[in-house]
């Protein structure tokens, strides 16, 4: 006999007609397997196909020896037609016992809600570890305080939902086949997430404040205008994470990978990042006043126009990033390394760059006022109209700088080397130059007036039109 339709996982097309045609050559009558499963149901559907006349009852099968080409080509193509309808009777869909032990007792752990409707359903202090909820519709739904531990969300709908302290430690949001939650809007504060995949999530504008997301993948999830503040994202990952405008006041984002993640116009002041990798990352406009970033990986980054007074950058590695006009007022750039940083307009005033290395950088009218530049490395950098008034630069390393228009008005640079600098036009009015090098330095027209110049190497030098130079020490030998 015909086998039923009801198989998991097998070939219904294949089933059918293989049954139908074993059928047939035995004399059986499969209208009875066809019909009654099928017919009754389907049956103004299949009667609506124009080329295959059926009878207005089911009727016994015909011998084989009965049977027309004709008969044979309509079974097989019936046969055909049915396999859709087979194949969306195997669907999973939630066990409706399931879903009612949790709308009753709010208690189902390792529960089959897959696909289950429950918008805006109260499913406070729920129960739900383990729980398969694919595909689940949660819209509105209040979660607060539920436990999630583990559950199986990948495509989930979460839009607005409130999971205030919930649970949702290692809760899986993502799938291999990209269907992503949707968690727009929800309110997620406190949450713990901790080691969660929510990889590709749209969150945007959820409420993550004070959330648990240590070692959380929320790689390339969409967060823009989300709120995370105080959250904790240690060692999160959030490579090519959209963070646009994202409240992230105080997180802690240390050793968290946010390489190429956009934060343009986020706040991050106070946040934690210390060892963060944010390579590539766009900061534009972005704010990280007192931010702690010390050893973070910002080469390539896009800072320009950021705030990051007084943030604490030492040992950072902003090789190549673009921070013009960037605020860095009161920041500690100490042993960082800036070489060939774009620094254009941007404001140094009071930073601590100590031992910071900004070979061949672009810092041409930037604002280095009472900077710490105490052996820097500044080689072939552009400073031109550069304002390094009273800036200390005990023992930097300027060969080869372009220092075109630069003010250093009572700068120190003792024992600053400034061998091949151009120099013209700089005003160096009581700046200390005691033991640099200026040798084959250009000083035309440079003003050095009150500037001293005891032990000062000027050998090879040029001073056409220099203003104030005192050249009477032995050791000051200009070119003419």
């Amino acid at each position: 006999m015909v086998k039923s339709h009801k198989t998991e996982g097998r070939n219904c097309t294949s089933d059918f007609i293989l049954q139908s045609s074993l059928a047939y050559s035995n004399g059986y009558t499969v209208w009875k397997a066809l019909g009654n499963k099928f017919f009754g149901v389907r049956w103004k559907l299949i009667g609506d196909i124009q080329k295959i006349s059926l009878p207005h009852r089911i009727p016994t099968f015909p011998r084989p020896s009965q049977l027309t080409t004709f008969d044979h080509t309509q079974i097989f193509v019936i046969a055909a037609l049915l396999a859709p309808l087979c194949l969306a009777t195997s669907a999973r869909a939630a066990n409706p016992q399931h879903v009612q032990r949790l709308l009753d007792l709010k208690v189902c752990p390792g529960c089959d809600l897959e696909g289950a409707q429950l918008k805006g359903v109260n499913l406070r202090d729920a129960n739900l570890t383990d729980a398969q909820l694919k595909g689940a519709n949660l819209t509105g739904t209040d979660l607060t305080g539920a436990t999630l531990e583990r559950a199986q969300m990948a495509g989930v709908q979460m839009s607005g939902a409130i999971l205030e302290k919930a649970n949702l430690r290692e809760v899986k949001l993502a799938a291999d086949d990209k269907v992503v939650a949707d968690l727009k809007n929800a309110n997620l504060t406190g949450a713990d997430l901790q080691a969660a995949n929510l990889t590709g999530a749209q969150m945007d504008s959820a409420k993550l404040d004070s959330a648990n997301l240590v070692e959380t993948n929320l790689n390339q999830a969409n967060l823009p205008q989300a709120s995370l503040q105080q959250a904790n994202l240690r060692q999160a990952k959030l490579s090519n994470v959209k963070l646009s405008g994202a409240n992230l006041t105080g997180a802690k984002l240390n050793n968290a990978d946010l390489d190429t993640a956009s934060l343009d116009g986020a706040n991050l002041s106070n946040a934690e990042l210390n060892q963060a990798n944010l390579a590539s990352a766009n900061l534009n406009s972005a704010i990280l006043s007192q931010a702690k970033l010390q050893g973070v990986l910002l080469a390539g980054a896009n800072l320009e126009k950021a705030n990051l007074s007084g943030a604490d950058l030492s040992n950072a590695s902003l090789k190549g990033a673009a921070l013009n006009s960037a605020n860095l007022s009161a920041a500690n750039l100490s042993s960082a390394n800036m070489a060939n940083a774009k620094l254009a307009i941007a404001n140094l005033t009071d930073a601590d760059l100590t031992g910071a290395s900004l070979n061949l950088a672009n810092l041409e009218n930037a604002n280095l006022e009472r900077a710490g530049l105490c052996g820097v490395d500044l080689r072939q950098a552009q400073l031109p109209s550069a304002n390094l008034s009273s800036a200390t630069l005990i023992g930097a390393t300027l060969i080869g700088g372009n220092l075109g228009g630069a003010k250093l008005l009572n700068a120190n640079l003792t024992y600053t080397n400034l061998s091949t600098a151009d120099l013209r036009r700089a005003n160096l009015g009581g700046a200390n130059l005691s033991f640099a090098n200026l040798n084959q330095a250009d000083l035309g027209e440079a003003n050095m007036a009150g500037a001293n110049m005891s032990g000062a190497k000027l050998e090879n030098a040029k001073i056409n039109n220099a203003i104030g130079l005192n050249t009477s020490s032995p050791a000051q030998k200009a070119a003419p």
